[in-house]
């Protein structure tokens, strides 16, 4: 399991997840609101060390986009 993966099972501890897929993202379950979208980004920010632009953060909506943006930075996600 990837690291973004485990922190997706740490944000929705109640949602039972089986195979991750990159176009999740806000609505992929009821639990993922915008707000828990918003925390998950902090959580993403916070366990690999990074600080995405507002802009960034903003355009970020699925985990592909999320791994992109973290690539990017040269992280392996």
């Amino acid at each position: 399991m990837s690291d973004l993966n485990a922190l997706l099972v740490q944000q929705f501890p109640s949602v039972e997840i089986m195979a991750v897929n990159d176009g999740w993202g806000i609505g992929s379950f009821s639990q993922w609101d915008s707000l828990a979208h918003f925390n998950f980004l902090l959580l993403v920010e916070q366990h690999f060390n990074v600080r995405f632009e507002p802009e960034e953060l903003a355009s970020m909506k699925t985990l592909g986009q999320i791994r992109a943006a973290l690539s990017s930075r040269g992280l392996t996600v």
